[in-house]
């Protein structure tokens, strides 16, 4: 565990909870994080995951140093990411005592995980970006909208991509991962102009142009990270992240995804397990979610690259005790953030509670910044 600062065991506890995925929670981060995010009114505890710890890694490698994917399933699948978030609660207040959550994206999934079974433990929530496959599938809302989004842009893209792709087949994962993260790197209003041009330079066999937007997308650093054994947690997130969406079940119906395709491509021997039987996918109890005693704040971005508000709507409905904030913004909040509104709503709602006139004026403060439909 990493702390803010020395526990006080007279303040309430917020856990920060990364996934597979994420890697902001790190021995001597969460200092800053409480600087930045929470304030000195809660004590501030960041798990430090199985999915950043040699010891886990290692043990789902076999004699030759390659991944075992059955040992690396069995240590990192969800639910031993919520039995750790469980032990580190009692041990930090007790069989019977209850704590704060904050988690974001996937971190944000797994808090939603752990509140399907602990609720009871919890008092405060404050979520953003939370990824939920199972309402993706559910609410028929596709993870991956680049093929129809293109499509709506100009049907000769659709058909430039596809040329390019045959005519660089060996860089085909290396094309698809560059699109697939553009959307990280370029704001929500220039994506379609960026992703024109890089096609048009692709289709015109410009590969000094594609090599400049790896570099400048950090391609060739997540490929790098591909290759070691530091990716088979994320690998295991992955499957669990996407899988249940439905997002692989399109490969192969004559359209580009490549999100899926991508991901497919890394995560194959899980897949094959899944396929085969060997492994199957959690449930996700959304009946338990009902009876959630807890105060849940469900943050999401309207323009959000890699969740979809809708689906943050419906899982903020399900908790009884549920306050939505869609914001005018992206899946880092980039202006709620800048101007200190983010900080302001977490702050208040962890310290005062989602009832105070402090939290009602930080919401109050943030208004200008909170999407509404035109």
């Amino acid at each position: 565990m990493d702390y803010a600062a020395p526990f006080d065991p007279a303040k309430p506890t917020v856990l920060v909870i990364a996934d597979g995925q994420q890697f902001y929670v790190r021995t001597g981060a969460m200092k800053e994080l409480r600087e930045s995010t929470f304030g000195d009114a809660v004590n501030v505890v960041g798990i430090i995951t199985r999915g950043t710890t040699p010891a886990f890694i290692d043990a789902t490698l076999s004699s030759d140093g390659k991944p075992d994917w059955p040992k690396a399933w069995k240590v990192f699948n969800s639910g031993e990411w919520v039995r750790d978030i469980e032990s580190v609660r009692r041990a930090l207040v007790g069989e019977q005592g209850r704590v704060y959550l904050y988690g974001r994206s996937g971190g944000a999934y797994l808090v939603h995980q752990y509140l399907s079974q602990h609720s009871d433990h919890v008092e405060r929530v404050f979520t953003q970006s939370a990824v939920n496959p199972y309402l993706n599938a559910e609410l028929g809302i596709s993870l991956d909208t680049f093929w129809s989004d293109l499509g709506r842009q100009d049907t000769t893209l659709q058909e430039q991509l596809q040329s390019a792709l045959k005519a660089h087949p060996e860089e085909r994962i290396g094309i698809l991962m560059t699109l697939q993260r553009q959307h990280f790197f370029v704001s929500a209003d220039k994506i379609a102009a960026a992703r024109a041009d890089l096609i048009h330079a692709l289709a015109a066999g410009n590969m000094g142009a594609y090599r400049t937007a790896r570099k400048d997308y950090q391609v060739d650093d997540m490929a790098a990270m591909y290759a070691s054994k530091d990716i088979i947690p994320q690998d295991v997130r992955v499957l669990e992240l996407i899988a249940p969406s439905g997002a692989f079940d399109h490969l192969g119906d004559g359209g580009l995804y490549p999100l899926a395709e991508t991901q497919a491509f890394e995560i194959k021997p899980l897949l094959d397990m899944l396929h085969a039987g060997k492994v199957s996918l959690p449930p996700f109890d959304f009946a338990a979610l009902h009876r959630c005693p807890a105060d849940v704040f469900v943050l999401a971005g309207r323009y959000d690259e890699a969740v979809d508000y809708r689906t943050e709507i419906a899982l903020a409905s399900a908790y009884p005790h549920h306050f939505l904030f869609i914001a005018d913004d992206n899946h880092v909040f980039s202006a709620l953030t800048a101007n200190g509104a983010s900080m302001s709503l977490i702050s208040t709602f962890f310290a005062q509670g989602a009832q105070s006139q402090a939290f009602a004026n930080a919401v109050r403060d943030s208004q200008l910044y909170r999407w509404v439909e035109k």
